[in-house]
């Protein structure tokens, strides 16, 4: 009988491997080698922030208190200003402010030294009350020749609350509207926020735009395009905000804020949707890795974190990274390696004193060996992480591990290697050696010639493991466990886990010993069958 699970399964690039053969169904299962990756494809990043033409050309979160001014942009250079007096622009607790004290009244904030013919500008705008008397008009500048010049989106507060909002082209004291729409629910007033998305790319310009309330569901399609060949306008553009008080307005001064600005590349542009609930979407190049928009710096050398609580953001690592103090946070960043001869892992916790959590990430070996791995130790969780081209992407041995959401795949595999006294590479997605509290959930697992999942007991007893939602592939049988002469497995659970076919012994999921009692239930190959534990010596 067929039994059907209502999921979906993708299968991603792995590196092919043909097995010679397979003898008995033991336990650990060895093949044919791959050769070795030559040097003249090495493995690259492959997350697009790595990428030089994606990098963002501004990014401001406001992180300062400036008083007089705006103050200089985490990335863009200063912002300048037009219009008003000095005391009238403001920067604090995360958002800059700028004050319109009189009816009739424009101020302007830009980023002058930003200069683009292609791009998405992101940022949260609100109003400190609703205007009363006459309207107030914030615009967002996506091609800011200067402050009377450019393609704008603008937000038009109207007396019933609802929001015009409009795509126009600015010239000198000429405004042009290009598409416009009125918006309801909007809530543009008080603290409310309205987070808006305007692309402008191209000559001639393609003006695009999305405006919705913050903490509500992004509108799928564009709620405004439009295009303009205005000559004057065909240049390369900074970005800016913009806030005028209509003649009738009666309740000024009025403050409009501005936060969280981002500018970019469009085939860049950071992402604004929430991450997916793990286990709900097969993670991939979409949904693990450092994400789209993020400003990468290079770090040269090895890293060493042993300040406790420290979080590191933003780095390119162009070495090896080991957390020697608890409760570190490594988010939004690429860990290379470097060329070595001993064993070593991209990233190592391996105190019990040390801990660390890794998100939104990648992890790969720059310079491919034998030697590398991707994580080594225990009290690690790994959330969307992406890792690939190392041999074992996840080397347990001890507790509290959780790996979920994440990207493993194309392990490398040699036929000769000096890690295993020149015998082919014993490769594997995650080797649990010893621990106990380790979940392994929602995470997509393909790519490694030896096996998935390999639990081994080499260190110690293995116990309490939930293997949970996960797409998983590869492998003599994808997960594999070796009691190891240290007794059956205890509190082994494996549920509702999609298994593809491409196992070097057929219809070979999950391995185990006649001995070891597993949980097992709702786990599914692609074509819907059910995927049985297959005991093996």
């Amino acid at each position: 009988m067929i039994s059907v699970r209502p999921r979906t399964f993708a299968p991603l690039a792995r590196q092919g491997a043909v097995a010679l053969g397979v003898g008995v169904l033991a336990l650990s299962l060895v093949g044919s080698a791959t050769p070795a990756t030559a040097a003249t494809s090495l493995p690259t990043a492959e997350s697009p922030a790595a990428s030089p033409t994606l990098t963002p050309v501004a990014v401001d979160g406001f992180g300062r208190t400036v008083t007089g001014g705006w103050g200089t942009a985490t990335t863009g250079g200063a912002w300048t200003t037009v219009g008003g007096v000095a005391t009238d622009y403001a920067v604090n607790a995360g958002s800059a402010a700028m004050t319109v004290r009189q009816p009739g009244w424009n101020l302007y904030a830009g980023l002058a030294a930003v200069r683009s013919m292609d791009t998405e500008v992101q940022a949260r705008v609100s109003l400190d009350k609703a205007p009363t008397g006459g309207a107030v008009e914030v615009d967002v500048t996506g091609r800011a020749i200067d402050a009377t010049q450019g393609y704008r989106l603008r937000s038009k507060l109207l007396a019933d609350g609802s929001v015009r909002t409009s795509l126009i082209k600015v010239v000198g004291k000429t405004t042009s509207t290009l598409a416009s729409t009125t918006l309801t629910g909007l809530g543009f007033s008080g603290t409310a926020q309205l987070q808006v998305r305007l692309q402008v790319t191209g000559n001639p310009a393609t003006l695009q735009a999305k405006l919705w309330a913050v903490g509500a569901t992004q509108p799928t399609a564009w709620t405004l395009t439009a295009a303009d060949s205005t000559a004057a306008l065909q240049v390369p553009g900074g970005i800016g905000v913009n806030t005028y008080t209509a003649s009738g307005l009666t309740n000024a001064p009025i403050t409009a804020r501005v936060a969280d600005v981002w500018a970019g590349p469009t085939a860049g542009a950071r992402s604004l949707a929430a991450a997916p609930a793990i286990g709900t979407v097969e993670p991939g190049p979409g949904n693990t890795g450092v994400p789209n928009g993020t400003v990468l710096t290079r770090h040269n050398g090895d890293l060493t974190i042993s300040t406790p609580g420290a979080v590191v953001s933003g780095l390119d690592i162009y070495g090896f990274v080991k957390v020697t103090a608890p409760n570190v946070t490594i988010k939004n960043s690429i860990i290379r390696g470097a060329a070595t001869n001993v064993q070593r892992a991209l990233l190592s916790s391996t105190s019990d004193t040390a801990s660390v959590t890794i998100q939104d990430s990648e992890l790969f070996a720059a310079s491919p060996s034998g030697w590398i791995d991707g994580i080594r130790g225990w009290n690690f969780t790994a959330t969307r992480v992406n890792i690939h081209h190392v041999i074992d992407a996840a080397h347990i041995y001890g507790n509290n591990v959780t790996i979920q959401g994440s990207w493993l795949h194309d392990n490398l595999h040699y036929e000769v290697d000096p890690a295993q006294n020149n015998t082919p590479s014993h490769d594997d997605s995650i080797q649990i050696q010893k621990g106990s509290g380790i979940k392994i959930v929602g995470n997509s697992i393909s790519g490694a010639f030896n096996t998935g999942i390999q639990f081994t007991q080499d260190q110690g007893i293995v116990s309490n493991v939930t293997v949970d939602r996960n797409w998983a592939d590869g492998g003599g049988c994808t997960v594999n466990l070796a009691e190891k002469g240290k007794g059956p497995f205890q509190g082994v659970v494996i549920t509702n886990n999609t298994f593809g076919r491409d196992t070097k012994v057929a219809n070979c999921a999950i391995i185990a010993p006649t001995t070891t009692v597993l949980t097992t239930s709702g786990n599914f190959y692609t074509d819907g069958l059910v995927a049985s534990v297959r005991k093996g010596s």
